[in-house]
């Protein structure tokens, strides 16, 4: 039963982001075909959850196919919850609607809205690029770690060259020497490439080239930015060049000239936040006795409560196990300013960030209770120091109870973009380390994923979640088109590029810019970098190497950035999905002034498909091809009576216009 349809967006709610007391509207689409109706809007603000107010809805406009119905309330204390019950009266029937669609055999996912959830404009779909600084771009190699400088996790640390690869079992302790300098270098090839919003893995002080491990909140790692004071002698030669006064202030400088170059250019800069576990090297439990204060070598330390200690109070734990990674301790209020005021430090001037993402940011704190007190004290002190910021957690399940809390702003968006378009696409999780062949172009699978994902974000977060194919922790994409399990160790760096697949490759670059929310690109993507899990995916970026297959990729991303940016219907829009059987999927993005269709073929086959313009409203026009990932002949651009009849060829990804 297609064609009933409502949403958060300005078509369907006014204002989008309402405060306390103010008037709301709400509309429900109804289509013609479905006989007389009467729409009804269910609803309970946050006090009273167990006592639903059932309130009429009034007919408010009629179109070519549809009818729509209206209602308004006044804006209660914080949140409302609601979904919608239609009275099909000529089918003598009832049924409802919610945020996940028409509800059958299934419960009620309601629409929410959270009151004065402000969300900054630039945020809506703002195209993010990843980057992993030691791997990116060596811009002073004054500054680079030398091999043996110091231990780590109970090995010596290496430099490697730039032109080789990851080791298997060493990544965590292996530099290339890529630092803020050689960001700084490309900033006008991220401008060239459409970049909206660059987000740095951290750059803080640390001993890993991944930097989750922070030995100092307060500045950055002067192994990414600048090394004025030094040593020659290897035992002292660490300490020296991360806490000397000198080189962490002229280190910080380079961050905030790489911000300041940055907003010249038009880009945000997002940080790394890595707020549940510190690194072993930190002051505050100093493994290697470089401050003199910490809590591993001194009962005494005013930190000591900042971590959890077994009863002898000589051993502390570490999060998930790692001895490396303390696990912080939030029942102590002062480590909460702490670590606040660090939030508040770097959004602020004279470094002016953008925001933050957030690390692992369900599992802080040691209940729920604890973790959403926390980050609601977290983004009220950020957001009162830069409202322009915004905040944004990595977590792997349905965000909603922390969003409804105001904890963050969004998330990485794994559950509506990365999990269902890999599996659809290849049938591959995330880490390439399970193959689920039921999965593979099963269209039913990903349209109800998809659909529950977005369910489970307000519209204020929708636009602002972090669409990502690859990341700093998972397998490139293009490892996961060979449809291979494995990773690195067992198969080889070449193993994670034999089979791949260039036209899955653009088909899920295509999805992840078209599916709602916030195109994400890591480093290298944009040329198509293939590599295994950590520490595979994390491959020196090889400038001045870029094989004819890269600088294809390359232009082929640019192109597709570009269509992105000319189509507002795409950045923030209304959503849904207009058909889908096995291999095909067709849906929708509109606003009150264009309607933006993309089809998806993974069959490998051509197939014939009537696309049903008239859930767009539309009955006569013509269709327009935006984009394509391969050729593609639209013979005849003209449609009526509501639909269009195309033949798709196989394994294609197509962006129409319909006028």
């Amino acid at each position: 039963m297609k064609g009933i349809y409502s949403d958060q967006t300005s078509c369907y709610l006014y204002p989008e982001e309402p405060s306390i007391d103010d008037k709301v509207t709400i509309k429900l689409r109804i289509p013609k075909y479905l006989g007389k109706s009467i729409g009804s809007v269910i609803f309970t603000p946050q006090k009273n959850l167990k006592n639903y107010q059932h309130k009429p809805m009034q007919l408010s406009k009629e179109t070519t196919y549809f009818y729509f119905f209206e209602s308004t309330f006044k804006m209660p204390d914080r949140i409302v919850r609601y979904h919608f019950e239609i009275d099909l009266i000529e089918k003598g029937k009832k049924m409802f609607y919610d945020a996940m669609g028409i509800v059958e055999n299934r419960t009620i996912h309601d629409f929410v809205l959270v009151a004065d959830f402000k969300t900054p404009k630039w945020s809506h779909g703002s195209i993010y690029y990843q980057i992993f600084v030691d791997r990116f771009k060596n811009g002073d190699e004054t500054n680079d770690p030398v091999s043996h400088e110091y231990q780590y996790d109970g090995q010596e640390v290496l430099k490697k060259d730039w032109n080789s690869l990851p080791d298997p079992k060493n990544g965590h302790r292996e530099f290339y020497g890529g630092d803020l300098q050689g960001v700084l270098e490309k900033i006008d090839y991220l401008k060239d490439l459409g970049v909206e919003t660059i987000y740095l893995n951290p750059i803080f002080v640390s001993p890993s080239p991944h930097k989750y491990d922070t030995q100092d909140y307060e500045h950055v790692d002067p192994h990414f930015g600048v090394i004025e004071e030094d040593s020659e002698d290897l035992n002292e030669k660490y300490k020296v060049r991360t806490t000397s006064i000198k080189n962490l202030e002229k280190s910080d400088e380079i961050l905030k000239s790489l911000i300041q170059k940055a907003h010249e250019k038009g880009i945000k800069v997002i940080l790394d936040g890595v707020f549940n576990h510190c690194g072993s090297f930190h002051k505050w439990v100093d493994e290697m006795d470089l401050y003199g204060e910490g809590s591993l070598h001194r009962d005494d330390s005013p930190y000591k409560s900042y971590f959890y200690w077994d009863g002898t109070q000589k051993s502390y734990e570490g999060w998930w196990g790692f001895h490396t990674l303390p696990k912080l301790n939030y029942g102590n209020i002062s480590l909460w300013k702490y670590i606040a005021d660090i939030g508040k430090k770097w959004v602020s001037e004279p470094f002016n960030a953008d925001g933050w993402r957030l690390d692992v940011a369900d599992d802080l704190g040691k209940s729920f209770e604890m973790n959403t007190a926390f980050w609601r004290f977290f983004y009220k002190v950020v957001k009162k120091s830069n409202p322009e910021s915004i905040i944004f957690a990595e977590i792997y399940k349905s965000p909603l109870a922390w969003l409804e809390r105001q904890c963050w702003d969004s998330i990485m968006n794994y559950i509506t973009c990365m999990d269902p378009v890999s599996y659809f696409l290849t049938g591959m999780e995330k880490h390439n380390e399970h193959y689920k062949p039921e999965l593979l172009k099963n269209a039913e699978y990903f349209v109800n994923s998809v659909r529950w994902a977005l369910s489970q974000l307000p519209m204020n977060s929708k636009f602002i979640a972090l669409n990502q194919l690859s990341n700093h922790d998972h397998s490139r994409w293009m490892t996961r088109t060979t449809q291979k399990v494995g990773r690195l160790g067992p198969k080889t760096h070449e193993e994670a590029s034999l089979g791949k697949d260039l036209d899955v490759f653009k088909i899920g670059l295509v999805t992840m810019f078209t599916l709602p929310g916030s195109p994400g690109l890591f480093y290298g993507d944009e040329i198509g970098l293939e590599g295994w899990t950590d520490p595979d995916n994390r491959r020196p970026y090889p400038w001045g190497k870029e094989s004819e297959e890269n600088k294809m990729l390359f232009n082929f991303t640019k192109e597709l950035i570009k269509m992105y940016k000319e189509h507002l219907a795409l950045r923030k829009g209304s959503f849904d999905f207009l058909d889908w059987n096995g291999g095909y999927v067709s849906y929708a993005s509109w606003n009150e002034s264009e309607n933006i269709i993309t089809v998806i073929n993974r069959e490998e086959k051509e197939i014939d498909v009537e696309l049903p313009l008239w859930l767009l409203d539309k009955k006569e026009g013509k269709i327009d091809l935006l984009f394509a990932t391969k050729d593609f002949n639209l013979e005849d651009n003209s449609y009526n009576d509501g639909k269009k009849s195309l033949k798709i060829p196989e394994k294609i990804a197509l962006v129409f216009k319909i006028n």
